[in-house]
């Protein structure tokens, strides 16, 4: 039986589901109203329901309230003018300076990275792999230098900035191809951080697949995203290979490992399909006003972040002492299994060296194959990891995913602009400086390995091409 609105008649009730509109739809559109909050409003009733952007429906306020004014004031264009040209002594330098300043720092770092010269490198799989994600782990950590930044001079004035790192999956027509994009300096890195946890793999330098890649509306069909934590904030993770117990290396036969979904899909693929896969990581330094400490008490964000989270479930455990309602939580402790690994989780990750993450996917195919199951089955790709009833998920976010309604994008012109300029951002591996700065999340080594991985021999998908032999180095004894 449905839930009846308070206010709203059977008829009306009738009427929305009648119209493919649940009595759940009305409730949250009358929540976030009797709420009155308005940023809930724009993304909620505006913005999923309605698919209007938050620029479209401010400005149409905004002239809303200027025809208003104008209605009001019959001399309101010359009065603003006036206005205008009066402060302009004020404003004008203020916008000069602080616009100016942010087109230098865009304009260096721009510049310094142009000056960067881009490798890619092939993983190839060895038929024997027996390593968990743990290696790939510990290997991630000798990423995670402060390099560049050192002081004021060099991150504001030269523009340099730290290095990048991009891990990706591809697969062209069902073939799976696993790569680490870098800069050509930070070779030497790489190749240490992975021989060292998998001196069973090879790293081959390869041409890039993006940049080789030409877009053409007229015969590819493309549907590009961007993928975000939610429902909660970055302190709270995606499940791990340690929540799948592959971190105790037990037998082949009884890994289960959350990759293995991900690359059988990727090996599915039809013979004119590609998905790719890309996560693009920096090593994460920013830091915070500690909470309840002094002015200039700083802490790490992402520490900072989950002991805020912690003391917020544990408050919420315990209750307030001065409350008489939650005067019964301080004689009983009740043990939940979903705030025990929430807590456990939590604070196991803010133990392990966190970066900034963006994670980007792309469905490309011809027009007969571009179809819901194709694209479908991309945006949701990561969901083995996902836990969103107590922990985090990766959804589709940005670039296609807001395209619902025919009168967002007439002519699918949004949609190839948007094609465009994903495989643009794609290519230069960006996400955290100019030309594109997108939003991204915090993650710990941990997880990173979880989503980007060697596989290991438990992972038999047929579109991934072992190494056939072994190799081995010569003995050191031998006479030079």
């Amino acid at each position: 039986m449905a839930f009846q609105i308070p206010g709203v008649g059977e008829e009306q009730e009738r009427s929305s589901q009648q119209w493919g509109v649940g009595s759940h739809v009305f409730r949250g559109i009358v929540s976030e109203i009797v709420s009155l909050d308005f940023q809930v409003f724009i993304e909620g009733t505006v913005g999923n329901l309605l698919g209007i952007s938050r620029g479209l429906f401010l400005a149409s306020i905004f002239l809303g309230l200027l025809g208003v004014l104008w209605y009001l004031i019959p001399n309101l264009p010359l009065f603003a003018f006036a206005w205008i040209v009066g402060t302009m002594p004020i404003w004008v330098p203020v916008a000069a300076v602080a616009g100016g300043w942010k087109a230098w720092v865009w304009y260096v770092q721009s510049n310094f990275l142009s000056n960067r010269t881009p490798l890619l490198l092939e993983v190839k799989m060895p038929r024997e792999l027996m390593k968990s994600p743990r290696g790939m782990e510990v290997a991630l950590s000798l990423l995670w230098v402060y390099h560049g930044e050192t002081t004021f001079f060099h991150r504001k004035w030269l523009g340099q900035v730290r290095p990048i790192f991009s891990f990706e999956m591809a697969s062209f027509g069902g073939d799976v191809h696993f790569y680490i994009w870098l800069w050509k300096e930070w070779r030497p890195v790489i190749e240490a951080a992975i021989y060292a946890q998998y001196p069973e793999v090879e790293l081959v330098e390869v041409e890039d697949y993006a940049s080789k890649y030409i877009y053409d509306p007229g015969e590819h069909k493309v549907y590009a995203t961007d993928f975000r934590y939610e429902p909660r904030n970055d302190a709270y993770p995606i499940k791990t290979y340690v929540e799948f117990e592959i971190d105790k290396d037990p037998k082949e036969e009884y890994k289960v490992d959350p990759l293995a979904q991900i690359v059988e899909r990727l090996s599915t693929l039809g013979p004119k399909e590609q998905i790719w896969l890309q996560i693009v990581i920096t090593m994460d330094m920013e830091v915070r006003r500690k909470p309840g400490g002094k002015f200039w008490e700083l802490e790490g964000r992402y520490t900072g972040l989950v002991k805020a989270e912690i003391d917020k479930i544990r408050k919420d455990l315990v209750g307030d002492p001065n409350d008489p309602k939650d005067r019964w939580k301080s004689f009983s402790r009740v043990q939940m299994y979903r705030i025990n690994e929430q807590i456990r989780t939590m604070e196991r990750n803010m133990s392990k060296h966190p970066y900034h993450v963006g994670i980007r996917g792309v469905f490309i195919s011809d027009e007969e194959n571009f179809t819901g199951r194709g694209w479908n089955s991309m945006r949701w790709i990561w969901t083995p990891m996902g836990n969103p009833q107590y922990l985090n998920q990766l959804r589709p976010r940005r670039w296609h995913t807001p395209f619902d309604y025919p009168y967002q994008d007439v002519w699918d012109l949004r949609w190839n602009l948007h094609a465009r300029r994903f495989f643009d951002c794609y290519r230069r591996r960006a996400h955290f400086y100019a030309p594109f700065t997108l939003p991204d999340n915090l993650m710990s080594t941990e997880v990173i390995a979880t989503l980007w991985h060697p596989i290991s021999t438990a992972i038999k998908s047929p579109g991934v091409e072992r190494i056939p032999a072994k190799k081995a180095q010569p003995p050191p004894n031998l006479p030079k």
